[in-house]
């Protein structure tokens, strides 16, 4: 090999051998975090990670020896000067080796193989450097002698942390091994199995870590300005719950895909249209960024090479106009901001309708655990992630795009000094920033507490001062709420402490690297190796270089945000219901129906069943009165029969078909209910009758409200019909509710009539108007009824008493009469009369209170005024 090839791969190995060093530590701690890599046990150990810090400290030590040496070599001789290639490798080698040093000494358990692998890296290139050297520059001089011993005792400290690393290496997994062959079966000693923690993992002891251990751990990187801090540490502790048992981050993201459709407009050309505009505009402003600063340098090279004679540089300027006016806010920003609004609209109206619609079709079993104002936030904080996609395409990417192309630009503007000052600054920088929003963090939390703890005191002591001034403990509360600011003071000055300083020292190193860069850019200008503009240029051009920097932390904190609020709305997308359809399931046909229940068995909790064994048949046109004490599963059967939820075993046929085989929507639209506790929308009495079936004219409302016995008492309001009854129609009665959800109930009519206690808030008088109404609503139609007021369903086709989940008795009301048993003892409490007395006077009712009265010539009077007022 030539001296000039020598001295080529010398100088290409001075660039490469730092550079290989660091890509391979990103590279591996980048695999590892993807992976989830977790460290080993002995990771920890303390005499290894200060062992090799102080190698690496003394690695550090030759490194800066080298650079002095070097120094000392151009200001004492000159003409021995070390080459450019030979200080970038001193500051690029120094900058590597620093980062892994304070790596470990960071992180208390470092996975070793990250920092063995890029000792391995750096050790085969300081030998190529320590064999290549003397080839290279074969004059023995006292500063190559220096810098040869500099790569020699380098390369041997990387000799002894590789085979140390790799010793300890096969030492643990070989004890591994050895731990694993031993363990016992059952890890604890009482004869039970180590129980897994919340994330899966068993402890030492067997005992489950509990949530609030788990949660108060400083490590949690909650968002200190969140509202909700416990709410957002269980959405934490769930995406690490989740993410471990993903495996890597990549398999984490696959649930994510279904987000996709919600965020990119695939049907939707005008959308995507306003996305190239928008992607288009990102692109001409990272050449804009550049080339507006150029251009003033330009403009001033000119101006000083011809400056006096009159001349003025036309065309440079006219493109700096251009540039600058393209640049403004009334330019390309314009544009941007014009096309993104579209964008947002889609991601917005498609995350909000698309988690709306999932949470109207969960099922019943969801709403009954929901947490409504959690579901709203959900929603919420979900389309916040409409500038998710922006977000990466036209954010992180442009800023790390600006990045690289600010090293590469001050590079060609002066040297590659220029681009090593911003690598440092740029990485001293974001190492600050992290560190500082770390501890600004933590004391923002204790801030916000001891802010929330002050409310608390001042709130409570405020609104319970009747209980203080029972007590006389007025002096006791003013000590504790003094208290409490003197908290609040002190969490407030850390906090801006930490906050004042880490900003402070973030702009310090900025200033730093300005003043650096400018003080070596009039270097170059003044050797005459650059020219004035090009000073201008960079002057002009560093704030292009700084906005990305500042931006690094603030982007990183905003996706950790986007992703908490993601993991609300995924768990929302991501929740199926326990009742469907089944795929290509018929529609319903009801034409007699006839409702069966064939051995139905069903249990909210596995633990404690609700139904059991559950069978009769309801002929077409028979009303079946559900009857018994509270809690014994009435509603239940309800419930079952509408499918809120599927049964544990058994059958319901409808017609013959069972619901299960049949389309949700269909077989829901079969019911006509009146509940016990209806509910309105707060929108006027017109629309929500309608919403029993939106099709229906105005005149049909009507005419189903004078048949509910409502339509005279609406005509009395202010506003009629368009008159609005308030949240959940607070502004009605209970009789007022119950009549309009009858009228619902007639308007929609239905082929099966389900009536939960109907005439529980209607009083003697008001109940008397509606038989006809129901007589007419039940007529020819299955019905099913629930009533407490057993006066009310005497005359029902079929009545089944309830009792713990089971039918302990059937029949008419006379035939369980005759049997003097559960349906007898229930008539004696409502009548407050002997059993005995009951079964002698089975028909003791008004026909007014019968609710459905099948047959009217078996009514009868009343018996006495005892009976009447206990009806």
């Amino acid at each position: 090999m030539g001296k000039l090839d020598v001295a080529t791969a010398l100088k290409t190995l001075h660039y490469v051998a730092p550079a290989a060093v660091v890509i391979y530590f990103i590279s591996a701690k980048t695999v590892a975090a993807c992976f989830l890599h977790q460290p080993s046990k002995r990771a920890g150990s303390r005499p290894r990670r200060y062992a090799a810090i102080g190698i690496l400290l003394a690695i550090v030590a030759t490194i800066i020896a080298q650079g002095v040496v070097y120094v000392l070599e151009a200001t004492r001789d000159p003409e021995w000067a070390s080459s450019q290639d030979a200080a970038v490798y001193v500051l690029a080698d120094l900058l590597a080796y620093v980062s892994l040093t304070i790596g470990i000494a960071e992180n208390k358990k470092p996975i070793w193989h990250q920092y063995i692998g890029a000792w391995t890296v750096g050790l085969f290139g300081e030998i190529a450097l320590t064999a290549l050297q003397p080839l290279a520059e074969p004059t023995k001089n006292r500063y190559a002698i220096a810098c040869a011993v500099c790569h020699v005792l380098r390369s041997l400290l990387l000799l002894i942390l590789t085979i140390s690393g790799f010793a300890f290496a096969i030492l643990d997994r070989q004890k591994m091994e050895q731990t694993k062959e031993t363990e016992p079966l059952l890890s604890n000693g009482n004869g039970h199995a180590a129980k897994p923690n919340r994330y899966g993992a068993a402890n030492g002891s067997g005992n489950v870590l509990t949530v609030p251990e788990a949660e108060e751990s400083d490590d949690d990187d909650i968002d200190s300005d969140s509202e909700e801090p416990d709410r957002d540490k269980e959405l934490k502790a769930t995406q690490k719950k989740r993410l471990e048992e993903s495996g890597s981050w990549l398999n984490y993201f696959k649930d994510f895909k279904i987000f996709i459709p919600m965020l990119w407009p695939y049907r939707n050309r005008f959308v995507q249209s306003c996305l190239g505009v928008v992607a288009i505009v990102t692109f001409a402003q990272r050449f804009l960024n550049v080339l507006v600063p150029r251009q003033i340098g330009i403009i001033t090279d000119q101006l000083t090479q011809g400056g006096g004679n009159g001349v003025v540089p036309w065309r440079a300027l006219g493109f700096w106009m251009l540039f600058s006016t393209l640049s403004s806010s009334a330019g390309l920003s314009l544009l941007k901001s014009l096309a993104e609004i579209p964008v947002q609209q889609f991601s917005y109206k498609s995350i909000g309708s698309s988690a709306f619609r999932q949470i109207m079709t969960l099922s019943m079993d969801f709403h009954n655990e929901k947490n409504s104002g959690e579901l709203i936030r959900a929603v919420e904080q979900g389309q916040h992630l409409q500038g998710l996609l922006e977000f990466f395409l036209f954010e992180v990417g442009p800023m790390f795009t600006d990045l690289l192309v600010g090293f590469f630009y001050v590079y060609t503007l002066f040297d590659v000094y220029m681009t090593l000052i911003l690598v440092g600054v740029g990485l001293a920088y974001i190492w600050i920033g992290a560190k500082t929003t770390t501890w600004s963090v933590k004391a923002r939390r204790k801030f916000n507490n001891a802010w929330r703890n002050e409310a608390k005191v001042q709130n409570e002591a405020i609104s319970n001062w009747q209980t203080v001034s029972h007590f006389n403990r007025g002096g006791y509360e003013v000590d504790r709420y003094t208290k409490s600011i003197d908290d609040f003071n002190k969490a407030e000055w850390h906090y801006y402490i930490a906050y004042y300083i880490g900003g402070s020292a973030q702009s310090v190193v900025m200033l730093i690297g300005r003043l650096a860069a400018f003080t070596l850019a009039i270097y170059r200008v003044a050797q005459g190796r650059a020219p004035v503009g090009n000073f201008v240029t960079l002057i002009l051009y560093w704030r292009s270089i700084e906005s990305p920097l500042m931006n690094v932390s603030y982007s990183i904190r905003r996706l950790s945000q986007m992703l908490t609020d993601s993991e609300r709305l995924l768990q929302l997308m991501l929740t199926k219901p326990s009742v469907a359809s089944a795929p290509g399931a018929p529609d319903i046909v009801i034409k007699e129906g006839k409702v069966e229940f064939d051995g139905v068995n069903f249990a909210y909790d596995i633990r404690r069943p609700t139904l059991k064994d559950i069978s009769f048949t309801a002929e077409p046109g028979q009303t079946v009165a559900l009857v018994g004490e509270t809690g014994g599963g009435k509603s239940t059967i309800i419930k079952v029969l509408y499918r809120y939820y599927d049964l544990a075993s058994g059958s319901i046929r409808i017609d013959g078909q069972d619901i299960r085989d049949v389309n949700l929507d269909s077989l829901r639209d079969s019911f006509g209910m009146v509940p016990q506790d209806p509910a309105l929308f707060n929108i006027s009495l017109m629309d929500n009758i309608r919403y029993a079936r939106l099709d229906a004219t105005d005149e049909e409302i009507m005419e189903a409200c004078r048949a509910a016995a409502i339509h005279d008492k609406i005509e009395t309001f202010p506003e009629k019909y368009k008159s609005t009854v308030g949240e959940r129609g607070v502004k009605l009665s209970g009789g007022e509710l119950q009549r309009v959800s009858i009228a619902r109930a007639i308007l929609r009519q239905p082929k099966i009539v389900l009536l939960d206690e109907a005439t529980s808030m209607i009083d003697a008088e008001t109940e008397a108007l509606i038989q006809k109404a129901f007589k007419r609503l039940t007529a020819g139609r299955t019905t099913f009824i629930i009533a407490h007021r057993l006066s009310t369903i005497q005359h029902a086709d079929l009545i089944l008493v309830i009792n713990d989940g089971h039918i302990i008795e059937r029949g008419t009301h006379n035939e369980l009469i005759k049997q003097n048993g559960k349906y007898v003892a229930l008539w004696s409490k409502q009548l407050s009369k002997d059993v005995e007395d009951v079964s002698k006077a089975p028909d003791a009712v008004n026909p007014d209170q019968v609710l459905l009265d099948v047959d009217n010539s078996s009514a009868e009077t009343v018996i006495d005024e005892h009976t009447s007022e206990a009806d």
